[in-house]
């Protein structure tokens, strides 16, 4: 057994055991919590390579339990049954954090109920632990049961490849047809294209609240919103072309925090990937959506982009999204072409429609059902991919347009 230990000190009763012990399943994992705990100046922590069993062997040898214990179930065919023996052997103050493999929220509302604090779904982070373990309070941050909207992300691969068109009708789906209230946010400070597509203009709100992010409340962010209807909500700004947006880093989330208390879903549209609320954009959201098209650039720029996404701490789930902007034309790059180089298919190909789009943004209006079939299916798709509704209903949607596929 590999063991890091950073004072661990002993009595004449045997050892002492340290403020946070972790008993975790590989080098990496174990390496995180070495950077944790050196970043966090943690005087008495105990890190080795185990599982259950071992945690039970060390901690029943110490005179006082650990005020965290992090243990990893990588190895335990009997999670429940395990965590029971292992609390045999702990004080009732010891805050316990679960790590393991797999996204079971079965498991995770099981470990709730027998006081775990939290369960961890590797890869571990320092971030993902920075959030979990408060060592200022003393306490594992609590788990969040309230209901709390969900940041939704969209970025393309290049200028011109729908990533608003997509998104401002995703939004405008959520609000208009599953009655969701949903704050659109376009990140593009000196003005993106979604305020035109509404036929509303922008008030600066974006501007504002980044700005004065310090004294933000509820109330402050919902006045610097331009309503498009009952339930969908603009934040948008328009700074003059050489002006400087100025506004201190992670404003943005700050932000964000409050439009998801309000609203079932905050809609963010990445105007540029190299922006630097893009970042923010991506640390908080909670899904994102990547717009790509059928040409080698597009490709390219696809494989470089995804990796920026999924590469950050925060990870978030990521969808392609396949766009046809333009009419049909030689020299495309094959569906199977371009899954084999990304490495996994879209999510779902949107097809190209010649007139009723574009009609559509221009007059600042939802495209006309019957000739934008092909379109409006997809965002339909979209839509039920985020709330969760059943297939029946794109079933439904079908059988309504007498649409086909293929």
């Amino acid at each position: 057994m590999a063991t890091t230990d950073f004072s661990f000190t002993k009595s004449n009763s045997g050892p002492r055991l340290a403020e946070f012990i972790a008993f975790v399943g590989d080098r990496k994992t174990e390496q995180v919590l070495k950077s944790f705990v050196l970043e966090q100046a943690m005087p008495h922590t105990h890190v080795a390579i185990g599982g259950v069993n071992e945690a039970i062997a060390h901690l029943s040898k110490v005179e006082r339990s650990p005020q965290f214990l992090l243990i990893d179930l990588h190895d335990s065919v009997m999670p429940l049954s395990d965590l029971g023996r292992l609390a045999e052997v702990c004080e009732p103050s010891v805050q316990v954090v679960a790590l393991g493999g797999r996204n079971d929220v079965g498991l995770f509302r099981s470990l709730l109920k027998i006081g775990v604090r939290d369960y961890l779904v590797k890869p571990l982070t320092v971030e993902l632990l920075k959030r979990t373990v408060n060592v200022a309070e003393g306490k594992v941050s609590p788990v969040m049961l309230a209901r709390s909207g969900k940041t939704i992300a969209f970025a393309g691969t290049r200028g011109g490849v729908g990533t608003t068109t997509i998104a401002l009708n995703v939004a405008r789906h959520l609000a208009e047809d599953t009655h969701r209230r949903v704050a659109y946010v376009d990140l593009d400070l000196y003005g993106g294209a979604a305020n035109s597509m509404l036929a509303i203009k922008s008030n600066n709100g974006l501007n504002d609240v980044l700005q004065n992010v310090h004294r933000l409340d509820p109330q402050y962010v919902e006045r610097t919103l331009v309503a498009k209807g009952a339930r969908l909500f603009m934040l948008s700004a328009e700074l003059d072309y050489g002006t400087a947006g100025a506004f201190k880093p992670g404003a943005l989330g700050r932000v964000l925090e409050l439009l998801c208390d309000s609203f079932h879903y905050v809609i963010l549209d990445v105007g540029s990937i190299t922006d630097p609320l893009a970042a923010d954009a991506f640390d908080f959201a909670s899904r994102a959506y990547l717009i790509a098209e059928r040409s080698v650039h597009s490709t390219r720029e696809t494989i470089r982009r995804l990796r920026y996404i999924e590469d950050r701490d925060n990870n978030p789930p990521t969808s392609l999204l396949l766009n046809n902007p333009n009419a049909a034309s030689a020299g495309k790059v094959d569906l199977s072409d371009f899954t084999s180089a990304v490495g996994r298919p879209p999510l779902y190909e949107i097809p190209f429609e010649s007139k009723a789009i574009s009609i559509a943004e221009n007059l600042g209006e939802a495209p006309h059902e019957k000739s934008s079939n092909g379109f409006n299916y997809s965002i339909t798709r979209i839509g039920h991919d985020l709330t969760g509704q059943p297939s029946v209903a794109e079933r439904n949607f079908l059988q309504k347009f007498k649409f086909r596929r293929g």
